[in-house]
């Protein structure tokens, strides 16, 4: 006899998401979601998680465009040459910043639903500081400077 018995302290079921503020595929994907984690309500708790890269053997002007800690944390796409990866990062950090921010409230973690499909609305992809800092605006959040 097999038991696949999966502890829940709190009684919630948890589920972790992996992406890129650059990714469309996945904010595709969390702006359809999103009406479904709604419904699930406080019975369900999503966490994001943001990737990166390490890059040691770079060059130096690619290390300083796309990476911090001299290469522990590098980002870039492909699909998006005009943003470089520091600011993929930044921009990935603004979206943890907000999901951290007192997550356990139900306000706070509508507001990271809202700036996650208004920052794809207006950015698609390409989130630069400036469409970011208008999606904090229209949504009422402070904004983090860097």
């Amino acid at each position: 006899m097999a038991a696949f018995d999966i502890g829940r302290p709190d009684n919630r079921v948890e589920y972790d998401v992996w992406y890129s503020s650059s990714s469309t595929r996945m904010l595709d994907f969390l702006t359809d979601f999103a009406p479904l984690d709604a419904e699930f309500g406080d019975s369900v708790l999503m966490t994001p998680h943001f990737k990166f890269q390490e890059c040691f053997e770079c060059q130096k002007d690619f290390i300083e465009r796309n990476c911090f800690g001299n290469g522990k944390y590098c980002a870039f796409d492909t699909n998006h040459p005009t943003i470089n990866g520091r600011d993929l990062i930044l921009e990935d950090l603004r979206q943890l910043c907000i999901y951290n921010f007192d997550y356990n409230s139900t306000k706070t973690r509508s507001m990271w639903w809202d700036y996650i499909i208004k920052v794809h609305e207006e950015c698609y992809g390409s989130v630069t500081k400036e469409c970011s800092e208008l999606a904090h605006k229209d949504l009422g959040i402070s904004f983090m400077r860097t």
